[in-house]
């Protein structure tokens, strides 16, 4: 029985690596990682990362089940999310860029912070596993992270070493989601006064409520720092207050993601 069920094991592994090859586009892909991943290594969530770790310039590919953690859903609110990839993605360097587990996961305080339909689901994960790749042709290093409801992440590391590269290489091959920029949102930066983005991303915290000592926790930035960022953004829209500047400005839905 042991020896037909590490058969079977092997069988399943070779299988996914053959299916794959043939994965070109998202729906391909969300398959893939539901029937032929998912039996191999339990997980709920599937959030790859990639771009420049060092100036919190990312791009983000979410497969998952899950209502409301969506890809889209979460490029509508990204910073709190960039924050923690960038921060897990410190921690694989420091890990001397191998894999880690972090079991019993509790990030309830920092998503707090970012109330939304994503962050709400990602808080009822409670293990997660990171897995990195470096990219030293594109300067465009990527990290995956597999985030589950368990309390404890289990993988073997053989698994890891022979199904990673081909996942790898799949969502290589599968173009990205780009944010869905609506014409009111195109309008609304046309009145933010020539702001950088930066600037429009703090005036975004500011509209949220958050204090400058909050929106530097957010941004990884000093409260001084976002001090200096709002006496620039009054300047530039010519007004006084933070109350003035929401004014002035109104609701925008989309923003620009951290420099």
């Amino acid at each position: 029985m042991l020896a037909q069920k590490k058969q079977a094991h092997w069988e399943g592994i070779l299988h996914a690596i053959q299916n794959s090859y043939a994965i070109k586009r998202h729906v391909e892909f969300f398959n893939w990682l539901k029937q032929d991943l998912h039996p191999l290594m339990r997980h709920d969530v599937l959030l790859a990362t990639w771009g420049n770790f060092n100036t919190g310039d990312l791009h983000f590919d979410v497969a998952s089940s899950l209502p409301d953690v969506t890809t889209q859903v979460l490029l509508q609110d990204s910073a709190i999310v960039n924050y923690l990839m960038c921060n897990l993605y410190k921690r694989w360097v420091d890990n001397d860029e191998k894999w880690y587990v972090i079991n019993r996961f509790d990030a309830s305080g920092m998503y707090a912070q970012s109330p939304n339909p994503f962050t709400q689901q990602l808080n009822k994960m409670h293990s997660l596993l990171v897995y990195g790749v470096r990219d030293t042709r594109r300067q465009t290093d990527c990290i995956y992270v597999f985030f589950d409801r368990s309390k404890e992440f289990h993988v073997p590391d053989q698994l890891l070493g022979m199904m990673m590269p081909h996942l790898d290489a799949a969502i290589r091959r599968v173009e990205h989601l780009a944010p869905l920029v609506k014409d009111e949102d195109l309008l609304d930066s046309m009145t933010q006064g020539g702001l950088s983005d930066r600037e429009q991303e703090i005036l975004h915290w500011v509209r949220g409520g958050k204090t400058n000592l909050e929106i530097g926790m957010i941004l990884d930035i000093s409260a001084n720092t976002v001090k200096n960022h709002l006496k620039r953004i009054f300047q530039k829209l010519d007004v006084s207050c933070r109350a003035q500047a929401v004014a002035k400005t109104g609701t925008v839905t989309a923003y620009p993601k951290p420099n």
